[in-house]
């Protein structure tokens, strides 16, 4: 697959460490605990081990998993919303 995102998308970063507390944080550990928590592009339950990021779309947070082609939709998501697409 590949993938060019035009411009750029600033990335923010939690270490491993301090991930249950940024979840909690942002309102969502008590979901992915419950398994309420999905990737938004392939639906896959969330937990820690598979957790890949949030971004926000039109004021909501969206989740993804690792998946690389997860990571990538979301990438280009947030530089969809960037440019106002």
């Amino acid at each position: 697959m590949k993938v060019q995102l035009e411009g750029k998308v600033k990335i923010r970063a939690v270490h491993d460490a301090d991930v249950n507390s940024f979840l909690q944080k942002i309102g969502l550990l008590e979901d992915m605990k419950n398994g309420r928590l999905t990737c938004s592009f392939c639906n896959c339950v969330l937990s820690i081990d598979n957790f890949g990021g949030v971004f926000k779309e039109n004021g909501k947070l969206k989740s993804f998993c690792q998946k690389t082609e997860c990571y990538l939709e979301a990438l280009k998501e947030k530089s969809n919303v960037i440019r106002g697409k």
